[in-house]
């Protein structure tokens, strides 16, 4: 089996230089622009997948990108980096130090639909000076620390967060979520890569996104995997591509998934 480690090692040093970007912008002001879906993006956005892209190129000419920013310009290639400079950007237009920086490697398993197996991910939380890494069978870290996900099995003694109220009410999840939040210990509004990161720390069962790009959970599926824990959609397909995203600890994250498919 390939070991990643040399294509993690290098991203991981791309990413934390990228850092010097993102940081030059936060908590300044600067003009944000939106999608025609409405989501906000700034020139920070842009210039750290620009800064990627370039600096992963000079190591990997073969491999392709699929960012959030720029899309997919992987066609042909074996392997591709997918990215979202700026994860949480409203935290980040707003001086919230809740965002983050992804970046995973996908090995292409299907060249017609351009999917295969996330084998490597890096979420970095800049304004935070956290790095978590994980590549396949390699395990999950935070700055150089092993993490694992929780034991608990008991939904009632348990915590769970999770992207937002306003995304889950008025969906068909909306009953089901809130009987799951209801039935918790404690439930938080975290979202976005920073909520993952409670999960892949063991500081809560699970993770709960109806609403996630590729480019949203690329990253967050190796480090949630290689920690013990589980990532699958709603429908239980352990892919980045179902467009909804449930991580959890292996006890939990059955529990919950029974409950959202209903």
């Amino acid at each position: 089996m390939k070991s990643y480690a040399n294509e993690l090692e290098y991203a991981l040093r791309v990413v934390k230089a990228s850092q010097r970007i993102t940081l030059k912008y936060f908590g300044s002001r600067f003009r944000v622009n939106y999608k025609t879906d409405k989501s906000p993006v700034t020139i920070a956005d842009k210039s750290c997948e620009k800064f990627l892209v370039s600096e992963l190129s000079k190591k990997f000419p073969h491999h392709g990108f699929y960012g959030e920013e720029f899309g997919d310009k992987s066609a042909g290639s074996e392997y591709r980096w997918i990215i979202d400079p700026i994860d949480g950007t409203r935290n980040f237009m707003r001086g919230i130090p809740y965002w983050g920086t992804l970046c995973a490697l996908e090995r292409v398993e299907d060249p017609a639909s351009r999917k295969g197996e996330i084998v490597a991910g890096i979420i970095s939380l800049p304004a935070l000076k956290k790095v978590y890494y994980a590549a396949k069978k390699q395990g999950a870290f935070c700055n150089g620390k092993r993490v694992r996900v929780s034991k608990l099995s008991e939904l009632e003694k348990s915590t769970v967060v999770f992207g937002g109220l306003s995304y889950f009410i008025g969906t068909k999840y909306e009953k089901a979520f809130l009987s799951v939040v209801k039935s918790s210990f404690h439930d938080r509004g975290f979202g976005d890569c920073f909520g993952y990161t409670f999960v892949a720390d063991g500081e809560a069962e699970a993770m709960i996104d109806p609403i996630v790009s590729p480019w949203d959970v690329a990253a967050i599926k190796p480090i949630i995997e290689e920690a013990g824990g589980v990532f699958t959609d709603f429908e239980g397909n352990p892919t980045i591509y179902g467009k909804t995203g449930l991580a959890g600890n292996p006890y939990l994250h059955e529990i919950i998934l029974q409950k959202l498919s209903q």
